[in-house]
Order: C-alpha cells, then structure tokens, then sequence
C-alpha cells in the first residue's frame, strides 16, 4: 500500500476539525450586558425601541439603499423584534414598493381593551412630495405583517386660504388609555407659507377620530398657516391627577413638547409645551428656553412624583455644539420647578426614569462621535456620562431600563457594520459600565439655568382628509452579531477583513476554525464580514472552509485567498463607508435632505 502525504494531511485536519466541535459545544455561552449590531447591506438606524407586553422590545429603523452598483434611492420601513441579549425574534421590511420611500421615526405597541396586544403601529416621513395626505400609519400584527395603512391631512378649511399641506413629518406616535392612537408631528403648506403642528387621533383600525392643526397666536397676523414654523416632537397621554405642587385638578389628555418661531426671524425658536384634553382642545401651554437663543422641545415625560420632565435642544449662538437642557415642570401650570443645562451631551431620544426615580437619556457626546447615555437624580446631578463607540460614528437614540437594572439602548453604528451603517444595541450595568467593551468618560458641564416661563395662546383648526393604502412587507435578510465582549476590533471598517480570520482579530489561528465551527453546528455568530469565513474562496461557508483553515495552519496547505496579507474591503462591497460625524451627517443630506443642523433644530423635518 503507498504512502499519499496529502491524504494523511487532509485526514489531520478532518479529526482536528471534530476534535475542535467537541471542544466547542463542551464550552457554555452567556449573555447578558454586551455590545451588538443587526441589520443588512444597506443603511439602517434605530430611531425608537419600545418594550413589549411579553418582556421583549421593538425597534423601527430607516432601510436606506443607496448603491454604486443600482442607482437610486429606496427607503422602506424596518422593524425588527429583540430579545433582552439582542437576539432577532423576527425582522420585516414594510413599504409601498417599489417607488413610495417611508421613513419612518416611531413605533408603539397597540393593545386591546382586555390587555392583549394586538400588533404594533408606525409613523414617520413620506417622500413623496406634493399630496395632500402626507402623514401614514401603518399598524401591523404581533408578527410584524402589515394589517393596515392610512394616510392623513386635507386642505384648511378656512374661506380664501386654499392652503393645501405638500409634505409632513410624524415625529411621535402612542396608545392613550382609552386604546386610540394618537400623532403629532408638522406639516408644511405650499409655497413653503408656514409649517403648523398637528395632533392626529385614530383607532386601532386607523379610523380617524380628529386632525387638528395648530397655530402659535404670536405669528398670526396674516391667516392660519401663514409665518409660522411650529412643531410638535413628543406627547405623552397622562391619567386625570392633582398637581402635586399646588393640588389643583388636572383633567385627563395629552402633554406634548416640540418648537415654535416665526418664520424667517433668526433667533426666535422656541421651546413650547403644551397640555390639551382629550379632543386636542388647548387647556394651557408655556414658551420656555433662553431669550435670544433658538431652542427646541424633544422630549416629554410625566414623572412618577407627578411633575413633568422635558427635554430641549440650545442651540449655541458663539457656534458651540448643541446643549441639553431638562426643565421639571407643574402639571397643572406648567411652571418652572428647575432646570439644568448639560454641555456636552445631545440627546435624541426620550428621557425615561428608572425604578429609584432617576433619570436615563440616550444621544452622543458633543465634542465627538460615540453613542452616549447620560443619568442623572430627579435634582438634575449626574450619576454618570459616558460614551459607547470606537473608530467612527455611534448614536444611540433610545434607553430602557430593565428588570434587572441593567440599561438597554439602541442607536446607529458606522464601525461595526456591513454596508454604511447598522442598528446598534448596547446593554450595560447599571453604572453605565460594561466590562470587555470600550467605554469612555465623556467630558460634560453641568450648569444652573434661570430661564423664565413665557405664555403664549393657541388657535386651532381641524381637517379630515385620510386615505387607505397598500402597502406590502417581506422578510430581510438581517444579520445579527455581538459585538463584544469577544471580539478585538481593529482600526478598519466592518467591511474589510483578512480571508480566513473568522474571529477579527487580525490573525489567522485555530480559534478562526473554532468560531466557523461555532456557526456551522452551533448557530454561533457569523463572521464580520460573510466572506471572512470563506477560508478557500469557493463562495460558501462550509466544513471545508474549517478544513482549508487547519491545513494551511499545520499540514502546510496553500494560504487563503486575497485579501489575506491584510485586511482589506469586502469585494462585494456596494456602498460606502462612513467614517466620521460630517460624513454621516452629509450622508443624510444627499440621501434625506438632512444635515447635522437639520438633525438637531429644524422645524419642519425634524428626525
């Protein structure tokens, strides 16, 4: 019998490879605080994650294609179901296809009168410029299938006016207690004459109870619609209670956040709130932020103490970046309890509090480009800032608390990634810490506002024009991957990789072969990227791969394709990579008509 040396070493290799399979499944997997991604090829970015009745959590992204290989931009919905370690339950691409772009901002769980949830609900951008109805709601079942689709708005009935609202924005969509679904967000008239916010209300089935359109009084000297530019980004629905302050009744209805200026005027932005009855009706409203400075309401909470927390943007007239500011205000008045300014930190996102009474936003650092959380007590003190992120951009857009204490956040990375940028998941300690991950002490200023509370008067109008639709959803092709602890990220993007390096850790070694193992009979983690794990280039994952890796490392087998000497770009790359705050922010103005400044102070298509 003769000798082949190439089967004894392919035989090595083979018993390596189920030596290794042995290894593996002996080894236990945990997760709990963790850092991770999920999407597809294409942009997509978490705008909201909410909790759901049955102790998972939803999130609603933009899916941007923008291809070198396809021209033409596609936007479509993006809904995905998480567990508490990030892992998809289901994910599902919603839209009109192919030519109606949605983008959408907001997402809420719907729930029926005996408590069951019944689906989930979105609202956000139509692109589609011109109609009259601009403002959807799409509501799906509890898998994440479209059930229904409506469109609203209509031309002001106000005689000679003829205004007809061209494009619209829903900024914020809940569930009230009596079960209907409530919108607020702008619309713009034609010839760019105003913008006025609205305040939609339906039922589960996307009938509509009322659409009322609102006017700041200060700027109504030439008719409803006309010089103003007002917005409406935040509600909250709050029960019948008495101010906890003055112990006046509070009727039951909704307390909504946003901004107002005149249109035209520098430096008059403004940050309003507002508290209306259930119709919509304005029962009292506040004018808030300092004199000369364009401000701007984000977010709005009733706290547990029965005082309101609201978010706002200051936009620094020495060009400084954007600052937080929270006030605490009455229920009833909406009188200025405090406020403090916090430099340094931006938010995009609600401001939620925790189980001990303190408080959680989610934004990014000023002076850089990471994904922050800021906590602070109910007084305004920090607890703690800091940064999740590494090479390139991360924002996170939302922050729960969970049963545990641990915190959960959602957001955008364009680091760890495939394509230009992903969903972005980020689960710590309490404290903010989260060991075998980079985190960083961000640097921020706490400062004492003295801003005074300014009254301002309301005059509203109601149109009723709504419209059923067909819209479509499919089952993408989402990918998600843990981030760390685990993996040692490099100073490249996600997209570029050593053939054969499995692990990303720059290096080709028979921990490579136990992690393409791990996904080939474990449900392990993918390789970052797909093509990482093609150790003999032959455009499959297989046993053959985990073969190909163990010959080259000991049995003297040929070295994996290219790019192997060093990472490089994935060759099935089609889009860009985006690697810097101006580069991701001039993405969105070529893609979306959004910049940085639109991003955090625009009054008309405020994402």
């Amino acid at each position: 019998m003769s000798f082949n040396p190439t089967m004894t070493k392919v035989l090595a290799a083979r018993f390596l490879s189920w030596l290794l399979i042995g290894i593996f499944f002996a080894v236990p997997i945990t997760a709990q605080e963790h850092m991770a991604n999920l999407g597809t090829s294409n942009f997509e970015m978490s705008m909201e994650m909410i909790p759901t009745s049955d102790g998972n959590y939803v999130t609603v992204s933009p899916m941007m294609n923008v291809s070198f290989t396809s021209p033409g931009l596609g936007i479509k919905i993006y809904l995905n179901k998480i567990d508490e370690n990030s892992n998809v339950i289901w994910s599902r691409r919603i839209g009109q296809f192919p030519a109606i772009n949605q983008f959408p901002t907001s997402v809420t769980e719907m729930i029926d009168t005996a408590g069951n949830s019944i689906g989930y609900a979105v609202t956000g951008v139509s692109l589609q410029s011109g109609i009259p109805d601009p403002i959807f709601v799409i509501t799906t079942d509890t898998n994440g299938h479209v059930t229904g689709t409506r469109t609203y708005g209509g031309n002001l009935p106000i005689p000679g006016a003829n205004l007809t609202p061209t494009t619209g924005v829903g900024n914020k969509i809940i569930q009230d207690h009596q079960g209907n679904l409530v919108v607020v967000g702008s619309l713009r008239f034609s010839q760019d004459v105003g913008v006025v916010p609205f305040l939609l209300n339906t039922d589960t089935n996307l009938n509509l109870n009322y659409m009322r359109l609102y006017h700041d009084v200060r700027y109504l000297t030439n008719g409803f619609g006309f010089g103003s530019m007002a917005n409406f980004d935040d509600i909250v629905a709050i029960p019948a209670m008495e101010d906890p302050q003055t112990g006046e009744f509070v009727p039951d209805g909704y307390l909504i956040t946003g901004g107002t200026k005149q249109l035209g005027v520098p430096w008059t932005a403004e940050t309003l709130v507002i508290r209306t009855d259930p119709g919509g009706n304005v029962l009292k409203s506040g004018i808030y932020g300092p004199t000369f400075n364009d401000s701007k309401g984000r977010a709005i909470e009733l706290a547990s103490t029965g005082l309101v927390k609201v978010v706002s943007h200051i936009k620094e007239p020495t060009g400084a970046p954007i600052s937080t500011q929270i006030f605490t205000l009455t229920p009833a008045t909406l009188n200025l309890v405090q406020q403090n300014r916090y430099h340094g930190f931006v938010s995009h996102g609600d401001i939620r509090e925790t189980n001990n009474g303190e408080f959680i936003l989610a934004g990014r650092g000023a002076f850089d480009q990471d994904g922050a959380v800021l906590r602070i007590k109910n007084n305004g003190n920090i607890v703690f800032f800091y940064g999740y992120g590494s090479n390139h951009v991360e924002l996170l857009t939302d922050v729960h608390e969970l049963h545990d204490g641990t915190l959960y956040s959602s957001g955008v990375t364009t680091t760890w990634c495939l394509g230009p940028a992903d969903e972005y998941l980020v689960r710590t300690k309490d404290d903010g810490t989260l060991p075998g991950c980079p985190v960083l002490s961000l640097n921020i200023e706490q400062s004492v506002a003295q801003d005074p509370m300014r009254d301002t008067n309301w005059e509203t109008v109601l149109i009723d024009l709504n419209n059923p639709h067909e819209v479509v959803d499919v089952t993408p092709d989402t990918i998600k991957r843990q981030i760390c602890p685990g993996i040692v990220v490099g100073p490249f993007p996600w997209d570029w990789f050593r053939r054969g390096d499995f692990t990303r850790d720059q290096q080709v070694n028979v921990a490579d072969a136990i992690g393409s193992l791990s996904k080939l009979f474990s449900n392990g983690p993918d390789s970052i990227p797909a093509n990482a794990a093609d150790s003999n280039a032959d455009g499959n994952h297989d046993i053959g791969d985990v073969v190909y890796t163990l010959s080259y490392l000991f049995s003297g087998g040929s070295a994996p394709a290219a790019p192997f000497d060093q990472v490089g770009p994935d060759p099935e790359l089609e889009q860009q990579n985006i690697f810097g705050l101006e580069d991701f922010f001039q993405y969105y103005n070529q893609n979306f008509r959004m910049d940085e400044a639109g991003w955090d102070l625009n009054f008309d298509f405020e994402i």
